[in-house]
């Protein structure tokens, strides 16, 4: 009997077969079930980016202890070290105040501070001063109260190590410097001339413009001066004098100040603004070669020692990332260290 012929199977087209469990399963879901993995998967983004940021935050704050404050050529002064310099200057500064205007002012004087002490080290030699290791010893001692033979020199010393959070090294080239800054100043006033320009003035100072305008009406109606200032000045040092400056050489005042002054004449009447109010200023007399008086001296060597550094200054590159258009994360960093810490 002949055998039967086994039919041929026909193959089932791809998109015909029945798919797998899983398969199944996912691809017979409706759009809710895909919407809500998307949502899911953004989440899990979004918290990978949160913590990204935070772990980054975190990262930027154990390290910035360690970031340049201020940089004077290839000299990096750390964040930390001036929290601590503006820490030590707060405290001797009588306080430690939260007006915005004392918090800034301290910033832009430390930051002078340390830029001003980098110039001396840098270019004291040029003036052919220097500190000796006993020099250097005798003024830590004085800072710290005892005498530079004193057995217990070690133990103070490490004690204000301690309190000023400064490393020796540190503390020493921030001393170093002042001596030096002491040498040059000295150095610069001993060249100051025996004669110079010089004015005499009487001033009034009041609070703003409109008490200013007040004066100068009152003047102009007949008022005296002198009775003026001792009525109604705010400057302490010429009040009771009827606001007499006395003979001030060139050089001895602010600059800014300075030039408006001199370029009065006699019987003049000027108002100058200044960070304390606003001056009323009238001329006496003037000199154009008049002998300095010893008194004057003091601050001619200091105005001189000011105009040294900034003359130098601008042969640096500077960066001082704590002025007050610097950098507002390291600035406010610093202040809470220093003001709270």
């Amino acid at each position: 009997m002949p055998k039967r012929r086994r039919q041929a199977r026909i193959p089932t087209p791809a998109w015909e077969r029945p798919r797998g469990a899983i398969g199944s399963r996912i691809l017979g879901r409706g759009g809710q079930f895909y919407g809500a993995v998307a949502i899911a998967m953004l989440i899990a983004v979004a918290l990978g980016i949160i913590g990204y940021a935070f772990l980054s935050d975190y990262i930027e704050k154990q390290r910035r202890p360690g970031s340049t404050a201020i940089q004077v050529e290839e000299k990096n002064f750390r964040l930390d070290y001036f929290s601590n310099r503006l820490k030590m200057y707060v405290g001797q500064s009588g306080g430690q105040g939260t007006d915005p205007s004392q918090q800034i002012t301290a910033l832009t004087s430390v930051s002078a501070q340390i830029i001003g002490e980098e110039i001396v080290r840098r270019f004291a030699d040029e003036m052919k001063v220097s500190v000796s290791d006993e020099e250097l010893k005798s003024a830590l001692a004085t800072r710290l109260g005892i005498t530079a033979d004193d057995k217990n020199f070690d133990v103070v010393f490490q004690q204000e190590l301690e309190r000023s959070r400064l490393t020796e090294k540190d503390y020493r080239d921030m001393v170093r410097a002042s001596l030096l800054a002491d040498k040059v100043r000295a150095e610069l006033s001993a060249k100051i001339p025996k004669t110079a320009e010089s004015v005499r003035y009487r001033q009034i100072l009041v609070s703003a413009q409109d008490a200013a305008q007040q004066i100068r009406d009152q003047l102009a109606g007949g008022a005296d001066f002198a009775a003026l200032a001792k009525e109604k000045s705010l400057d302490t040092e010429t009040k009771d004098s009827g606001g007499d400056a006395g003979w001030t050489p060139r050089g001895a005042l602010d600059p800014s100040f300075e030039e408006l002054v001199f370029a009065l004449e006699p019987k003049d009447l000027t108002n100058i603004p200044v960070t304390q109010g606003v001056y009323v200023v009238e001329m006496l007399e003037k000199s154009a070669d008049r002998a300095i008086d010893e008194s004057q001296k003091g601050n001619l060597g200091a105005r001189a020692f000011q105009d040294w550094v900034e003359e130098k200054k601008k042969s640096l590159k500077i960066v001082d990332n704590m002025a007050t258009d610097g950098d507002a994360d390291k600035i406010r960093w610093a202040l809470e260290r220093a003001y709270r810490g």
